[in-house]
């Protein structure tokens, strides 16, 4: 059968049922058009973005397009909405749709006026905030176009994600030449027509319809094959499963548009503003004027609208803000969606509001004291207030699990203000002409980081983390090229210009993964474990000596089942290596168990291909594998417990006060894994005699706690267990029972 969907399950601005302006061929007849490939994204509940491009290249024209939706992988059953291409967005569609049903997988295609299909493509909505359920989702960031098909990205088709976090710069302005063989112009692309310089300004640069014109172009390749029968680049990946989308410096030109909180400057080419401001001079550091914006400026909105007339990003607005005009009208791109009861996920927008890249004199980075302002921004007083307000309400309806997406790193790999003196370097080998490697570490955190240049501003937000108790928070990034962990540290004084004042945020990490395709990998020659784990000791040492947090997740709470290829006793050594891959492609996948109580990470990858190699998944001599995985088991409250207390005795040998609890589960569901009763809320007269630690990671913080006798208590089963009680003054003795699950100190 076939449903029409109500106009009222779509988005004014997406719905059109009228016909648009047709492609006509000679004789008459309406033009064939092709399809580029299929996205989708921002899924809600009872929603989802999806989008296409189709046109006729010969006779280009706006067209009708049906979209048939349907939650049979065989279109047996579909629904159907018609909507209009565009040339003003490049003859793309974006079509809103609601109405849909929660934590279902629905197939959809686009059909063009001559019954063309375009291929298909497959997203799932979230399921209910009160859902227990399992969540499988993926992430990976950097596509540039030198490493075109993205061999890596065709294996993402098979992993069935519920969702994929794309982290940014998912196409690159600057040139490439792959050596396909299909024959065609654009596996010879040019870089873009450039638009200002870092660090000062310059009134010379593109114009709008150059960077309409080039910035297009470069969408467009990264959906096409460079060689004959090959991979149509990223068009299999975008079509496998939703997407959540944040842009990046590359979208942006790598200049003076990557700082949408800066001053915009004087006139770009036709354009009046845009030219931007010297990097330089400190009194640019930080904007607070009224309306001078680079995000206002013309050639900023044009790669902003362009990136999002071919990412499926959801029309959300704009931001009302009119005590902040950096924010103040602009469209909002940040967001969050619950994935079932114990998992949130925040997308945040680290661009559009960013203070100036600072720069010295001499136009490197500036990652020094100019960091420290605790006035610069890199997501604006509003879009931090709301980062905070949702964590803290997902910690008080107990969700368990907290990510959020940034564009750029958000942990620290060097000193403050410096550069790691790595000693001890590996040979990265020589290339198959015999050319040594040019490989550079990573051994700073650079200037467009939050720790190189958005110090005060990261710190608030670890602090308010931490002094809240929101726990298990899980920061996503890509940019560095390289996958690594790490633990999060924090200034407890605001001294952020002082390494000696930092410690850990309880129970946060960050995750650094991809490129899914980009340089760097591809400078290592060796690919042996062996110069991995010289490299990876070599920068452990360095921000040991430094005082920085080594990479990895040695001390965690609650890890266990650390592997790491090529290293048998990762889990027993836990030392960087084993969460640190500098020469792969790869991209991670989470998953959150049903009951929030585990969380299992895994690093995916290929061996980084040569640029501009053509390169196509080979899983004979290059097949995917597992880089390294751990899981992370933490503390809940389970529901649905009952307690049931005996009267206090008093144990005239001991002189301890003695109550038996019976703990009984009521639920339809087992709860298993480091069983604890904790004592809350006890009364002021009495201490917990025989406690097997205080609570850390659940609040009430600081509460005592003994271990059950069982590891799993059964749906219906109880367990009875012994309180002891120092109780000096014989005075009435109160407090809250509660059993935690998950971690051995919860």
């Amino acid at each position: 059968m076939n449903r029409i969907l109500s106009p009222a399950l779509l988005t004014a601005c997406a719905l059109s049922l009228t016909q648009a302006p047709q492609a006509w061929a000679a004789g008459g007849i309406p033009a064939p058009v092709t399809f580029l490939g299929v996205a989708s994204g921002d899924a809600s509940t009872t929603g989802v973005t999806v989008w296409t491009r189709a046109v006729n290249d010969a006779t280009p024209a706006e067209v009708s397009l049906t979209l048939q939706i349907s939650t049979d992988p065989g279109f047996s059953s579909i629904s159907t909405v018609v909507g209009n291409t565009s040339a003003a967005k490049d003859y793309t569609l974006k079509l809103d749709l609601t109405g849909l049903t929660p934590a279902t997988t629905y197939y959809y295609r686009f059909v063009g006026p001559l019954g063309e299909t375009s291929i298909p493509g497959r997203f799932k909505t979230a399921p209910s905030a009160n859902s227990a359920v399992a969540v499988h989702f993926g992430s990976s960031g950097d596509m540039d176009g030198l490493i075109r098909p993205y061999a890596l990205a065709s294996v993402v088709t098979n992993q069935n994600f519920d969702f994929f976090a794309n982290l940014g710069d998912v196409i690159y302005e600057n040139a490439s030449k792959v050596g396909g063989n299909i024959g065609l112009s654009y596996t010879n692309s040019p870089s873009v027509t450039l638009s200002g310089t870092i660090p000062a300004p310059t009134s010379t640069g593109a114009t709008q319809t150059q960077l309409f014109n080039d910035y297009n172009k470069k969408y467009r390749e990264q959906f096409l094959p460079v060689n004959t029968g090959g991979q149509n680049g990223l068009q299999p990946f975008y079509a496998a499963q939703g997407m959540y989308t944040i842009y990046d410096n590359h979208e942006l030109g790598n200049r003076q548009y990557i700082n949408g909180g800066a001053p915009a400057g004087g006139t770009v080419g036709s354009m009046t503003t845009g030219a931007g401001v010297d990097a330089r001079v400190s009194s640019n550091d930080t904007n607070s004027s009224s309306s001078d914006y680079m995000n206002r400026s013309t050639g900023f909105v044009t790669l902003q609208q362009v990136f999002l007339n071919y990412m499926p990003i959801a029309n959300r607005g704009t931001v009302s803000a009119p005590s902040e005009p950096r924010i103040d009208g602009t469209k909002q791109l940040f967001s969050s969606q619950k994935w079932g009861k114990n998992l949130v996920f925040l997308n945040l927008d680290d661009r559009t509001y960013r203070d100036i890249r600072m720069k010295t004199a001499d136009n490197k980075d500036d990652t020094g004291s100019r960091g420290d302002n605790t006035n610069r921004t890199m997501l604006s007083k509003t879009q931090l207030q709301w980062v905070k307000d949702t964590l803290l309400d997902a910690q008080t309806n107990g969700i368990v699990w907290k990510f959020l997406a940034v564009s750029d790193p958000i942990d620290q790999i060097g000193p403050i203000g410096g550069a790691l003196a790595l000693q001890n370097l590996p040979n990265f080998g020589t290339n198959s002409q015999g050319q040594a490697s040019t490989y550079g570490p990573v051994n700073s955190d650079g200037g467009k980081a939050w720790m190189g240049g958005y110090r005060a501003e990261r710190n608030d937000l670890f602090k308010f983390i931490a002094d809240h108790h929101i726990r298990n928070v899980v920061f996503l990034a890509a940019d560095d090229h390289q996958n690594r962990v790490n633990e999060l540290t924090y200034s407890t004084n605001g001294v952020t210009g002082d390494q000696t004042t930092y410690v850990k945020v309880p129970d946060c990490f960050a995750v650094v993964m991809g490129p899914l395709g980009a340089t760097g990998p591809d400078l290592i020659y060796d690919h042996s474990f062996s110069v991995a784990k010289q490299l990876s000791d070599s920068i452990e040492a360095a921000q040991s000596a430094a005082g920085v947090e080594p990479i990895g997740l040695k001390g965690y709470p609650g890890l266990h089942n650390v592997v790491r290829e090529n290293d048998p006793n990762a889990d027993i050594t836990r030392t960087g290596i084993d969460f640190y891959s500098p020469d792969t492609f790869n991209f991670a996948s989470f998953d959150v168990t049903a009951d929030g109580k585990t969380l299992s990470v895994a690093t995916w990858g290929i061996t980084a291909t040569a640029q501009n190699s053509a390169s196509e998944y080979n899983g004979a001599t290059n097949a995917v594998r597992s880089i390294l995985s751990f899981q992370i088991d933490t503390a809940c409250a389970p529901t649905g417990i009952q307690y049931t207390r005996g009267g206090l005795v008093l144990n005239r040998r001991t002189g301890r006060w003695v109550q038996n609890v019976t703990v009984s589960n009521a639920s339809s569901s087992a709860v298993s894994g480091n069983l604890a009763l904790v004592v809350d809320n006890l009364s002021s007269n009495a201490t917990l005699f025989g406690a097997a630690g205080t609570t850390s990671l659940l609040a009430p913080i600081g509460s005592s706690f003994v271990t059950l006798p069982v590891s799993t208590l059964n749906a219906g089963q109880s367990v009875t267990v012994a309180l002891e009680f120092v109780n000096p003054s014989n005075g009435k003795i109160t407090y809250t029972p509660r059993l935690t699950a998950g971690a051995a100190n919860p």
